[in-house]
């Protein structure tokens, strides 16, 4: 073989091999291969009990929507009402005294200590009408977003443990769409991106607006992790369904 065919040869070869370099830095959205997401909700709740006691009552069942605000769950805390009631009877036999004192002192006939000691007394009875209505407000299990109670885990009479679930709630605004990506697609990837998205349980279509990309790649798995937000009519599309996404197709949203 001559020097110029060998020359020829390797020409080819390189022109080749730029040509795919080429190709591979400036990859098709619409030829990546579906990957699989899991719907959340745009907001959730895990109610869990911070202190043990027993259900006095229910007030919310499976899928009701309640406003923010609304007691889901009540706890049995008639021993805390108990000694609330009695260090609120403490606290105001305390400022009965101060007052008292004070009156005494502007007459000259309480020592400066005395008013101090009954003053300090006020603010020690009142310190413990706050932990005991801090204590009670556990009693209570109040909805912090307007949503849907998603599950129940007690009954009434049931006793609960500290840490116990007591009620899950799930907001009623816009799903979200949570997948793992891989890390190639960051090529073209970024907030305002479209994907097109079929869910499973239904078979609908919905087209899915990128909004949030992790920090970091894993390393393992070469993947990113991503959240989308539907776009039309979700009324259909529950937190815990899954489907498929794929790169809007070239011509489309994106």
């Amino acid at each position: 073989m001559n020097m110029k065919k060998v020359i020829g040869m390797a020409s080819l070869l390189f022109l080749g091999l730029a040509g795919a370099a080429q190709g591979q830095s400036s990859p098709d959205p619409g030829a990546q291969a579906p990957v699989r997401f899991l719907v959340v909700a745009d907001r959730e709740a895990p109610l869990s009990a911070v202190a043990g006691g027993r259900v006095a009552r229910v007030y919310a069942q499976l899928g009701d929507s309640v406003a923010k605000g609304k007691v889901l769950v009540s706890l049995d805390c008639s021993d805390l009402d108990a000694k609330r009631d009695a260090a609120e009877a403490e606290y105001k036999a305390a400022q009965l005294r101060y007052e008292a004192k004070a009156k005494l002192q502007g007459l000259q006939s309480a020592a400066a200590l005395e008013v101090e000691l009954t003053a300090a007394d006020v603010n020690r009875t009142r310190s413990q009408v706050r932990i005991f209505a801090a204590e009670l407000a556990q009693c209570r299990f109040v909805a912090p977003f307007n949503g849907r109670v998603a599950r129940v885990h007690v009954k009434e009479g049931q006793g609960v443990a500290p840490g116990a679930p007591i009620v899950d709630l799930v907001g009623t605004g816009t799903p979200k769409a949570r997948l793992n990506v891989p890390s190639s697609w960051i090529a073209w990837l970024r907030p305002g991106a479209h994907l097109e998205a079929s869910v499973d349980e239904t078979g609908e279509h919905y087209v899915l607006t990128v909004t949030r990309l992790s920090g970091r790649v894993d390393a393992v798995s070469q993947t990113i992790e991503i959240e989308a937000d539907f776009l039309g009519d979700t009324s259909r599309v529950l937190p815990g369904m899954s489907g498929r996404a794929s790169p809007a197709k070239p011509g489309g949203k994106g």
